[in-house]
């Protein structure tokens, strides 16, 4: 971009002239191609004028030149977008995918497309990036909503919107956001925004908000009663036992008291209303947080006074309509009777109206029967080999001579005068008494059959591999195609004799096979890591084809297996090893020339040919999804009686109901030591195998003659026990900073993996991430590391080392947890659950530890 100013000599503006010694400033700028030129004249009283006798003053002129500039940037701006093509738009768009910034490719692609909006190419990668660029900015929206920056978020939410109108997830995202920004900068605690102010959507969220769930008693003192020795009237034990929990108790004014005898020492106040309950016939209900009410144990009072609750239950992992109904029937069945129990297929959903003990209950049952299913990886190896090769060589003499006897011709010669032709005719005779008496050569015929020479060597080998992996869900059929559909004609009808057409002619009906690999599993995973495989696994090829009737038909050769098999995971099992070998030779040739170990090359033929065809089929079953059962899914609970259900609280720590919550029931088995095997390889290794047999070779007995599986060590669990400890900092955390604390481990002894539990309080910190300690990787191995977020400030932390591997010795650190202070307060963090496994996959004795960090 150029700015001048020039000086150039004025001319009138109305006749053109130029008057003597008069110039004109004139300002000029260049900008991307264009000129542009502001020009300023004086007249002869020395005032300034333009064209069309417009005044300016230098002033003006400044400003003009101050427009130019402007104009020539934004002209050089808008010129340089506009000399980019559709292409080069596109080329910007890949480049900035390729390095996943989102938004540089959308707004590449957006380019391109208005450059060319009749390209679908690029029509169909901007509506894909609208998405991503859409979802990226949800994503960092989310995680700024997390770290507390409601402001960034929103702006984030909108963003999205704006690039997506069609993204709900953004607009959801918005309507959670806006609320909590509007509280986070609404006036102190207690002061309520104006009513004109509020939404008919926030006077619902209001009011939805304001719906208490059921009564829960809380006493003033859960100290255990210390004694009740009485033999007093109902009404004056309940009331002594409310003054010691501290809460009031009131009496249906339709109960009819009686003394009875109470003999009570150090129990809680909730066993103590219990007993007297079955005593005296008589049950309470919470009407406050701090009154009950008591009345007869009837059904009739049960069914007037017992509170009731709804609850909607959502359903995680039904994937079926089956899946629902079953789990609706086991709560109608395990429920009272009167209990309204509704599902919602639309939306995975059971509603329950019911007593507050039977929602309990309700959701006891959920949680254990809505449980993801498992999931195993099956695989597959299918190799067959077919050779057939054949030699033919050698030389054939003629094989027969044939004497025919025949009587003497006769000759008859006759000639044409015109044309001076003689023509000869020799025709044979029958035989005569005198032709036998004077025989001779020229009565036998003499015929002598073909020689040949034959060298021929045809060698055909064929090998098949299939190696397909089949993913399926426990009690869900899978089947896996891979070939091709084969017509087959299956009848056919003549469909003008019914209608009297008869040129309609004969109309021919196919069915399709399917022709190739085939395999048709349904799973079972066993709590025992075990996996049961209905299977049935087909490979069939067309190897001729016949005419029947008319008809062409393919001629179908298969080998099938159909069985229920019961394996262990990582086991190979061989469903088929099958070798057919057939020999075929042929001697053809001079008899006694051509049996002479020489001479039999040239007086006769010598034909071989050898078939061979072996398959063999391998499956090797994979669990990647796991339902553990835990100790609070098997334990049993007390319902009360059989005229109601309740339900009784067992007085236990937060850390012990996490530690039920994430024990498994069955732990995992150990798996075989080694590097995994491929069903491609093994099934490899199996041909080679049976190629150096003449048998066939029966399955293995034990997967370690596949797998080549090194012997293990022997487990070596003596000794004292290894010990875990938690190192916190010592000093106070200011809320909102991050910290480390390491879990080291002392006296390793061959130790090879690490599971453990660590338990905080989720109100005071938060898990950032899990790292790695050295100890485990201290001779440069490979260690791998993984954690799982319980919930409720439990988490799940496994370290391993690398297949085929030892163990280490000493000290160090397992793993690194950083967290986040969110709150001011105490947190403990506490081992729940360790343990430690040693390179033979023996379980060591171990013991953990907690610590305390403080937040201020």
């Amino acid at each position: 971009m150029q700015l001048q100013v020039l000086y150039s000599p004025e001319r009138n503006s109305l006749t053109g002239t130029a008057p003597t010694g008069s110039v004109r400033p004139t300002v000029a700028g260049v900008c991307s191609g264009r000129r542009r030129t502001f020009h300023a004249v004086k007249d002869k009283n020395g005032s300034s004028m333009g064209r069309g006798k417009r005044r300016i003053s230098t002033l003006s002129i400044r400003a003009a030149q101050v427009l130019l500039l402007l104009s020539c940037l934004a002209g050089f701006t808008s010129a340089s977008a506009h000399a980019q093509s559709a292409s080069s738009w596109n080329k910007k768009g890949e480049a900035a995918e390729a390095h996943q910034d989102w938004d540089t490719a959308y707004e590449a692609y957006h380019q391109a497309l208005l450059k060319s909006p009749k390209d679908l190419r690029y029509k169909a990668r901007y509506e894909r990036m609208k998405f991503q660029a859409a979802v990226s900015h949800v994503d960092r929206g989310r995680v700024l909503r997390q770290s507390g920056d409601l402001t960034g978020a929103l702006n984030e939410f909108t963003r999205a919107l704006q690039i997506d109108p069609s993204n709900q997830t953004a607009s959801q995202e918005i309507d959670q956001v806006q609320p909590l920004l509007k509280q986070q900068q609404s006036q102190p605690s207690g002061a309520s925004p104006p009513q004109e102010q509020m939404s008919n959507q926030d006077e619902i969220l209001r009011n939805l908000g304001s719906i208490a769930g059921p009564v829960e008693l809380k006493p003033l003192s859960n100290d255990p009663i210390p004694a009740i020795h009485m033999v007093e009237d109902v009404k004056v034990i309940y009331q002594a036992i409310g003054k010691a929990a501290g809460f009031n108790v009131l009496f249906d004014p339709d109960y009819t008291s009686k003394r009875i005898p109470v003999d009570l020492t150090n129990v809680s106040w909730s066993d103590a209303l219990h007993i007297v309950g079955a005593l005296a016939g008589t049950f309470y209900k919470p009407v406050t947080s701090n009154t009950i009410f008591v009345a007869q144990n009837t059904r009739t009072k049960r069914t007037d006074l017992d509170e009731q609750a709804v609850q909607t239950f959502y359903l995680t992992n039904a994937s079926q309509q089956a899946d629902e109904n079953e789990v609706t029937q086991a709560l109608r069945n395990v429920l009272d009777p009167s209990t309204k129990v509704n599902l919602v297929p639309s939306q995975n959903a059971i509603v329950v109206r019911a007593t507050p003990d039977q929602l309990l209950l309700a959701q006891k049952l959920l949680n254990d029967l809505d449980r993801a299913r498992p999931e195993v990886v099956v695989d597959v190896a299918i190799l067959e080999v077919n050779r057939d090769r054949m030699r033919n060589l050698g030389i054939t003499l003629p094989q027969s001579i044939s004497i025919q006897p025949q009587a003497s011709p006769s000759t008859t010669t006759s000639s044409s005068s015109s044309s001076s032709t003689t023509t000869t005719t020799t025709t044979p005779s029958n035989f005569t008494l005198n032709t036998l008496a004077n025989l001779n050569a020229t009565n036998f015929a003499v015929t002598v059959g073909p020689g040949t020479l034959t060298a021929l060597l045809s060698d055909a080998d064929t090998r098949l591999l299939q190696n397909p992996s089949i993913r399926a869900t426990d009690g869900q059929r899978a089947t896996l195609k891979i070939g091709s559909k084969i017509p087959v004609a299956t009848g056919s009808y003549n469909a003008g004799v019914s209608t009297g057409v008869a040129s309609i002619g004969v109309q021919t009906q196919f069915t399709y096979l399917d022709v190739g690999v085939n395999i048709d599993m349904t799973p079972t995973v066993h709590y025992d890591r075990e996996v049961s495989l209905k299977l049935k696994v087909e490979v069939s090829s067309q190897t001729s084809s016949v005419t029947i009737s008319g008809v062409t038909e393919p001629v179908i050769s298969q080998r099938i297996s159909e069985q229920t098999i019961q394996l262990k995971e990582g086991e190979p099992s061989i469903l088929a090893g099958i070798i057919t070998r057939q020999d075929n030779r042929g001697v053809s040739g001079t008899p006694g020339l051509g049996e002479l170990p020489f001479f039999k090359y040239f007086f006769s033929t010598q034909s071989r040919e050898t078939q061979r065809d072996e398959i063999v089929f391998l499956l090797i079953p994979h669990i990647v999804r796991e339902s553990v059962l835990t100790r609070i899914n098997t334990r049993a609970i007390d319902t009360g009686t059989g005229q109601s259900i309740e339900l009784r609280r067992a007085n236990i720590t937060a850390d012990q109901a996490a530690a039920d919550l994430a024990l498994p029931v069955n732990p995992r088995r150990p798996t075989q030591a080694g590097q995994p095997t491929s069903a491609a390889n093994a099934a490899a290794a199996m041909v080679q195998q049976l190629q150096q047999q003449s048998q066939p070779i029966a399955p293995p007995t034990t997967p370690g003659q596949i797998l080549n599986t090194p012997p293990g060590q022997t487990p070596n669990t003596g000794g004292l026990p290894i010990s875990f400890t938690v190192n916190a900092p010592a000093t106070n955390q200011p809320v909102g900073s991050t910290f480390q604390v390491a879990i080291m481990l002392n006296g390793a002894r061959d130790v090879y993996s690490v599971p453990l539990q660590v338990q905080f309080n989720p109100s005071v910190l938060e898990l950032v991430n899990v790292d790695a300690g050295d100890l485990l990787s201290r001779d440069g191995q490979a260690v791998s590391i993984v954690h799982r977020d319980e919930g409720n400030g439990l988490v799940t932390i496994s370290t391993s080392r690398p297949p085929n591997v030892a163990g280490v010795n000493g000290q160090g650190s397992i793993a690194t947890l950083t967290f986040k202070a969110t709150a001011a307060g105490d947190s403990n963090l506490a081992l729940v659950k360790v343990g430690a496994r040693n390179s033979a996959q023996a379980n060591l004795p171990a013991v953990g530890s907690q610590a305390v960090v403080h937040v201020k």
